[in-house]
């Protein structure tokens, strides 16, 4: 079971890549997505590297699950916005927690936000998330709670969990969580980002920008990300292999 369980990770990745890239994609989920602004972060790298011209949506709340986005709690109309928004792709990501405190639920409303973004014909990803930064320990459950998903669902999985946990392994002084030790700071968003490139396009992030500038509605420049060249190819480099790895 074990290994029936890896190869259908590893397929679902290697499915994932293979996918045309998608252009219009709504992120679900809550702090962990719009901390650091990822999926602007993860457009800029795509469009940065002559891609294509992608358009990222979020559908978020700090806190959320997907219980919350399902029954519309905290202002959100996240049913609503998979039925008409036309995305090619759905990015599910829920609380941080809820492989470990609500596996049931996480598995009962995965599903049902998944049929739906599969009824509308998009792409649906699942957003792997990482462990507190003072319990490494919980990655294995997190990344356990995701994989089964896939296995019943077959939604691709962006590893984001193992990255991080790869990058604490190797550059234990590069700190990708945010005071808090929960969420992510510039750093654990750029890396965060890295591997959506990665799964998304199918090609290596090595060689992206270390600093992804856009422009506001009156034409200034915005400076959405910055680091230091060696630590952002660290990020691409710790990116290509996880997913490549999982792919295997």
């Amino acid at each position: 079971m074990k290994k029936l369980l890896c190869l259908c990770f590893a397929f679902s990745l290697i499915q994932a890549q293979a996918q045309e890239i998608p252009k219009k994609i709504l992120f679900v989920g809550n702090s962990y997505t719009y901390f650091w602004n990822l999926p602007q972060t993860v457009d800029l790298m795509m469009e940065s590297d002559s891609v294509t011209v992608i358009d990222t949506d979020h559908s978020t709340a700090g806190g959320a699950n997907w219980a919350q986005h399902w029954r519309g709690e905290k202002g959100l109309q996240t049913q609503e916005r998979i039925r008409k928004g036309d995305y090619d792709a759905v990015i599910l990501q829920n609380h941080s927690m809820s492989t470990i405190q609500r596996a049931d639920s996480f598995q009962i409303f995965g599903e049902k936000l998944y049929d739906l973004a599969e009824s509308t014909g998009a792409e649906v990803y699942l957003y792997m998330t990482w462990a507190r930064a003072w319990n490494p320990y919980m990655q294995e459950q997190i990344t356990a709670g995701y994989k089964k998903f896939a296995e019943s669902t077959g939604a691709h999985i962006v590893p984001v969990g193992p990255a991080w946990q790869r990058s604490s392994e190797l550059r234990p002084d590069l700190a990708l969580h945010d005071p808090d030790g929960s969420h992510p700071n510039s750093m654990g968003t750029y890396l965060t980002a890295c591997v959506f490139y990665t799964v998304l396009t199918g090609k290596s992030p090595v060689g992206l920008s270390h600093r992804l500038i856009m422009k506001d509605e009156e034409g200034e420049t915005l400076y959405l990300t910055i680091q230091s060249p060696n630590d952002a190819l660290f990020c691409q480099k710790v990116a290509e292999e996880v997913v490549r790895e999982m792919s295997k």
